[in-house]
């Protein structure tokens, strides 16, 4: 009887973990996949609101005969970049301009994922098409950043070697005390290149 009882139980166990690991698997699966929204993009945002997403989308440009891909960007609800390219990937539109063009579209494709996850795609793209990368909603360099937690190793290796050394040495000269202009006469890098780190390191949350 008491070895009945046990199997039961155990029996019992095992179905509860299955389906703790079946929502598990779903809800995963469910941040991996696309799903296609017809509703204009002020509807999705709505329904997006407090999320971290993907959206892409077709396009037609008057100057362009073929169609074009739209992409847009969201850390928390809030659109950090947008881009327009062309089928071969060339840079047609960013920014503010890219999001005009994007607000007409009826049709997205939509992925929620984690922050880093969503932020991690975005460089992805960058880095493959060489785009510009200004988030819309980061804020000016301040007189004198300060870190906010350690660098992650694993998340800066989506980086070119030049890139990652360059957000790397930006970083282990602030301090809370050395201003971006003292920083910039300490390294013998482009002006423009040191403030396209400190971007990105406050986008990542490394620094404020």
């Amino acid at each position: 009887m008491a070895q009945w009882r046990a199997g039961r139980l155990s029996a019992r166990r095992k179905a509860t973990y299955f389906c703790f690991l079946l929502i598990f698997c779903g809800e995963r699966i469910n941040c991996l996949m696309e799903k296609t929204y017809h509703l204009d993009l002020k509807t999705v945002l709505e329904y997006l609101w407090g999320k971290s997403a993907i959206l892409r989308t077709t396009i037609a440009l008057a100057k362009n005969r073929q169609p074009c891909q739209g992409y847009l960007f969201l850390r928390g609800g809030n659109v950090i970049q947008s881009y327009v390219l062309n089928q071969a990937g060339v840079l047609l539109l960013s920014g503010q301009p890219a999001y005009t063009q994007l607000s007409s579209a009826s049709e997205w494709q939509v992925r929620i994922d984690t922050d880093p996850v969503i932020e991690q795609e975005m460089f992805k793209l960058v880095q493959q098409y060489r785009l510009p990368f200004n988030p819309s909603n980061s804020n000016p360099s301040p007189s004198a950043p300060q870190q906010k937690r350690p660098l992650n190793d694993i998340q800066l290796q989506m980086f070119s070697p030049k890139q990652s050394l360059l957000l790397r040495t930006v970083f282990a000269l602030i301090n809370g005390e050395r201003t971006v202009a003292q920083i910039k006469m300490q390294l013998n890098f482009p002006s423009e290149s040191i403030e396209e780190a400190l971007t990105i390191l406050r986008s990542l949350g490394y620094i404020e």
